[in-house]
C-alpha cells in the first residue's frame, strides 16, 4: 500500500493536490482560467462577462438566449447546475443562475433582467428537469413567467390562493 508521501506525488502528477481540509482539488491554473474566460466571450460577445473575483464571475445576458448560454454552461464548459435565484429590483426582476464549475472552484452568475409589466424567459427545463422547482418557486413567490415550464402548481403558498398573489414582489403589501 503506498504511503502519504507516494499518494500526495501521485495526485500532484495528475494535476491535484491535498488542500488543506484534505479534500483534493486541481491546482489553480491561470492558463485555465483564461482558457474558459475566452471561451465565454468568444460564445457571447454581446453578454457582459465581470470576474468579480478569480471564483465568482457574472455574465450579464440578454433574456431570449437564456437557454442558449446555460446549455453552453453545460456541454461545453462542464458546469453543474447549482441553484437559481430571483429577485425584485426597482429596474425590473433579475434572475441569477448559478452555475459551479467544480475542478477549478468556479461560480458563474448567468444573470437576466426582466421588465417588471412583462416577466417572461423561457424555462430550463429543457435542458433538465433539475430546473423545474426553483422555476416553479420563482413563479409561485415572484410571479415571473417560465416559457416552456408545463408544471405551475403551487409549491409554497396554499393551493388556494390567488393567481397573482406574488409575496416576494416589492408591489406586494
Amino acid at each position: 500500500m503506498p504511503d502519504e508521501v507516494t499518494k500526495t506525488k501521485n495526485l500532484e502528477k495528475n494535476g491535484a493536490y491535498i488542500g488543506d481540509k484534505g479534500f483534493c482539488h486541481q491546482r489553480d491554473s491561470e492558463a485555465e482560467f483564461k482558457r474558459v474566460e475566452g471561451q465565454c466571450r468568444e460564445f457571447y460577445p454581446e453578454g457582459e462577462l465581470n470576474l468579480v473575483r478569480k471564483r465568482r464571475w457574472y455574465w450579464e445576458i440578454a433574456a431570449e438566449d437564456v437557454v442558449k448560454v446555460a446549455d453552453f454552461c453545460f456541454n461545453t464548459l462542464g458546469c453543474r447546475f447549482s441553484i437559481a435565484t430571483g429577485e425584485d429590483i426597482p429596474r425590473g426582476f433579475t434572475i441569477l443562475y448559478h452555475f459551479s464549475l467544480d475542478r477549478l472552484g468556479l461560480l458563474i452568475n448567468v444573470r437576466v433582467t426582466l421588465p417588471h409589466d412583462d416577466p417572461q424567459v423561457d424555462s430550463l427545463s429543457v435542458l433538465g428537469r433539475g430546473f423545474e422547482w426553483i422555476e416553479r418557486e420563482m413563479h409561485e413567490i415572484l410571479g415571473i413567467g417560465f416559457r416552456g415550464l408545463g408544471d405551475t402548481r403551487h409549491l409554497l403558498l396554499p393551493d388556494d390562493s390567488p393567481d397573482d398573489y406574488h409575496p416576494y414582489r416589492r408591489s406586494f403589501g
